[in-house]
């Protein structure tokens, strides 16, 4: 029973969570408003709170009754609204709802952006926005809004599109008819389109890198020592700063999010993996029991279908829980790290409290020292997959992210108090 492997998460005790979940991770963990909310992912039917929510917040005119359009009941995991909630007044502080593209799934519509009213220069814009973007897994992202608010999305990342233009740059047809429709349906507003690009453009050929989906329970986005995040270089680069351009990621690896929220979700993952089967990838999960995995196809091989990853990120209960209810899942075949002369874990930001590392290692010292976080597993079927510097990278950016923690928290893992 080795499922500690799966995930950064699997690893965090109660104790811990109790003590350090609830900050957010682009927020100073001194503000003590943004440790009381939360992120939520909203489906059909939507409570009655979210309408009264726009009703009173969207227009400039409280009076105004009408809300923005919301997500239709089909739910495809390609348009959601996202909210940030009091955890304990259970009170919507913010909303917004994103659609992937239906000409481009790699760009993400943004609108209904919306604070309420008492909580506004909270930063609670910013978060939602970039939190959410990363629930998503939006890639590029657009927007139409006014120009008094320049300054707010450029805070986030986005560009008016004119510039881009006068630069010599593109902008894809379908996005400018579509902003031209909206503008001259909103003449009175003067509308101007914003975009926002991810570190590097990626092109067509991602669809020929290995791809790691990461299969997330719905509560790791709010756990402050995950670390599947460390392979997204937007999320990476918005905590660390500027990357270096050969420690872009995204040139080497193809990410991919897919959320768990409950049997509701089983749909929408059967057809994402249907997807792939149809481009021809070859899907594997991992998971205990399963065979080692063996070198795969690198970056600049041509010959063999490209290959996609799946690695269950959460506790290992809910890991567990995942497979038992995904059903798609089992029938997909499994592979193992285990035996494969993978670099020791150097995760620390766990406890060992239960005796856990003893019990769950597989290795003759029984130190835990094999059971990996999500980076160290991302890293290591890279690594087999033959880019040994896209590996690196990530183990770098592990390091990195566990150099922020105060010594005193990193100092639990081995003591119980």
């Amino acid at each position: 029973m080795t499922y500690f492997l799966l995930s950064s998460s699997l690893f965090l005790l109660r104790q811990v969570q109790t003590s350090y979940d609830a900050t957010p991770r682009y927020a100073s963990a001194a503000n003590a408003f943004n440790l009381r909310i939360t992120l939520q992912r909203c489906h059909h039917p939507y409570n009655p709170n979210l309408f009264d929510f726009y009703r009173t917040n969207f227009h400039d005119r409280p009076s105004k009754k009408n809300v923005p359009s919301l997500p239709k009941k089909q739910d495809d995991g390609a348009d959601a609204i996202y909210t940030l909630k009091s955890r304990h007044q259970d009170e919507i502080l913010a909303s917004l709802r994103l659609t992937k593209s239906k000409n481009d799934n790699q760009y993400t519509f943004l609108r209904s952006l919306c604070v309420s009213r008492k909580h506004r220069r909270h930063g609670l814009a910013s978060r939602l926005f970039k939190e959410s973007l990363h629930h998503f897994d939006a890639r590029h992202c657009y927007c139409f809004a006014s120009p008094e608010l320049v300054s707010f999305y450029q805070k986030l990342g986005f560009t008016p599109a004119l510039e881009f233009i006068e630069e010599g740059q593109s902008i894809p047809k379908w996005m400018m008819n579509s902003y031209e429709s909206m503008a001259n349906r909103n003449s009175h507003k003067e509308l101007k389109l914003y975009v926002k690009y991810s570190p590097s453009l990626i092109t067509s050929t991602q669809n020929n890198l290995t791809e790691i989906v990461l299969l997330q329970h719905h509560t790791e986005l709010s756990k402050k020592t995950a670390t599947g995040w460390l392979l997204n270089d937007t999320q990476y680069a918005d905590q660390f700063g500027e990357i270096p351009v050969n420690d872009f990621i995204e040139n080497r690896l193809k990410l991919t999010l897919w959320k768990w929220g409950g049997s509701n979700d089983i749909t929408y993952i059967e057809n994402q993996i249907s997807v792939l089967k149809d481009d021809n990838r070859r899907v594997y999960l991992l998971w205990t029991g399963g065979a080692a995995a063996g070198v795969a196809k690198g970056s600049g091989e041509n010959d063999k279908p490209a290959e996609t990853y799946i690695i269950l990120d959460g506790t290992w209960q809910q890991a567990k829980k995942m497979y038992r209810k995904i059903t798609p899942l089992w029938s997909l075949p499994k592979l193992s790290l285990q035996g494969m002369n993978v670099p020791p874990s150097t995760y620390v930001l766990r406890g060992d409290y239960s005796g856990w590392r003893k019990r769950f290692s597989n290795n003759d010292e029984g130190d835990g020292s094999d059971l990996l976080c999500t980076a160290e597993v991302a890293a290591a079927v890279i690594e087999r997959c033959g880019d040994a510097t896209c590996a690196n990278v990530i183990r770098s950016r592990l390091d990195t992210f566990q150099s922020t923690f105060p010594p005193k928290f990193k100092g639990e893992t081995d003591t119980k108090k």
